[in-house]
């Protein structure tokens, strides 16, 4: 894939922050620095970032969704309270994300906005309140703590610029969203209701990080300094950082909440995940 050099040397699309909305770590988006970031690297960087935008968009219905589960089932205000922020909260990343892909491919190439809802699974045959239970885990315990370990582990080489600064105001974001879904566990866990939860752990963790580790292994990607700079981890770094954060963090969380993690951890040895 390749670029004209005029393209290449393009500068930076000034943004407005007016445009994002109010609320978390703000972003100021006259501080770049490309050195390095060849127009191939920059097509690379603001393509993820156009697809993390995406993703960010569809979290919107995700928590919309576990907020009506919630207060359907009913629980504790300051759960409901959080996760109804955190819907919030996906609507100002993904236009960080937007921005992000903006300022590397230019206003031209990124869509102004995104449609869709997101995909949810079912879990047939589970009652309300277990399946309230299960979206919650796979959204927040799994999904949130993995992107949260994720972001961490790329802000620890990024220099100062507006780059860090939107990797920096999803993080905060990030690691609430985390921490309210563990936090709601641990009230299940000690009313001792979580059952349905350990048979389908397996699933909901190959869901939220088989892909990951999948591409990792079957298109080995190295990273680069100056792909790091711009929030750009390669595929072999994610894969690492997902098998870790499953085996470190995840794993012991559910165990200090009691879950049998049998079936799951059957699964990671079938799999060949470390």
């Amino acid at each position: 894939m390749s670029m004209s050099k005029t393209r290449a040397r393009k500068p930076v699309e000034r943004v407005s922050e007016r445009s994002v909305p109010d609320g978390g770590r703000p972003v100021h988006w006259d501080t770049w620095n490309l050195e390095g970031l060849d127009a191939e690297a920059r097509i690379r960087a603001g393509k993820s970032w156009e697809a993390r935008m995406k993703q960010e968009h569809l979290a919107v219905g995700a928590f919309a969704m576990l907020v009506t589960e919630l207060a359907a089932e009913g629980c504790d205000p300051i759960v409901l309270s959080l996760l109804t922020r955190a819907s919030s909260d996906e609507v100002r990343h993904a236009e960080i994300c937007r921005k992000m892909a903006v300022g590397l491919l230019g206003e031209d190439q990124v869509p102004k906005r995104v449609r869709g809802i997101p995909s949810i699974p079912k879990h047939p045959g589970a009652s309300s309140e277990t399946r309230a239970l299960l979206h919650v885990v796979e959204m927040c315990c799994l999904s949130e703590t993995f992107t949260g370990v994720f972001l961490t582990d790329m802000l620890s080489e990024m220099e100062e610029g507006t780059p860090r600064m939107a990797v920096e105001s999803l993080l905060e974001d990030e690691i609430d969203h985390g921490r309210v879904g563990w936090a709601y566990l641990a009230t299940r866990a000690r009313a001792k209701r979580v059952d349905g939860l350990a048979a389908a752990l397996p699933a909901m963790v190959e869901h939220t990080m088989g892909w990951v580790v999948d591409k990792a292994r079957s298109h080995p990607e190295p990273d680069t300094k100056p792909l790091r700079s711009v929030g750009y981890l390669g595929s072999t770094t994610a894969g690492v950082i997902f098998e870790r954060t499953l085996r470190d963090v995840i794993l012991p969380g559910l165990e200090t909440c009691g879950i049998d993690l049998g079936p799951t951890l059957a699964h990671i040895a079938e799999r060949g995940w470390r």
